[in-house]
């Protein structure tokens, strides 16, 4: 796990650079009525940042919480296309940061095989870092 530590630890990093990189109009730009822009996209991993600590701290004291939200619902409510793109990346950095400590925590203290909505925090976490670098990939040019 200690890999996967440290390429959660250098995503944290590159990415909040990459991002402040980006030409604003193009991380603001909407493909479509009923697509998210790279900045919405963005929200919506800060969105699953947030409800993903939220599993990960109930399950250590709770038996297999059930935790689920409505991604588009979150972002629509969260207004992320108007936010600020510099407070919208720290945010993002911030709560990614917790999220490492937490797992350093969790992999430290064997909490790993405890669950949240039937998976255990292994799974979450590998799960959590692929989705991070799904998105990613969406926002970053090529």
């Amino acid at each position: 796990m200690s890999t996967f530590l440290a390429e959660f630890e250098d995503i944290i990093h590159d990415f909040t650079q990459q991002i402040m990189e980006l030409n604003e109009d193009d991380f603001n730009m909407k493909l479509g009525p009923n697509k998210w822009s790279k900045k919405e996209i963005l929200g919506h991993l800060v969105d699953s940042a947030f409800v993903n600590y939220g599993r990960f701290i109930r399950a250590q004291f709770e038996e297999n919480p059930k935790i689920y939200y409505d991604q588009v619902a979150y972002c629509s409510s969260a207004d992320y296309q108007h936010a600020e793109t510099v407070k919208l990346c720290n945010l993002w950095r911030s709560v990614n940061e917790q999220l490492l400590f937490l797992f350093q925590h969790i992999i430290a203290n064997k909490l790993t095989q405890r669950t949240c909505n039937d998976h255990s925090l292994e799974f979450l976490m590998l799960d959590y870092v692929m989705h991070l670098k799904h998105h990613r990939n969406q926002i970053l040019p090529e």
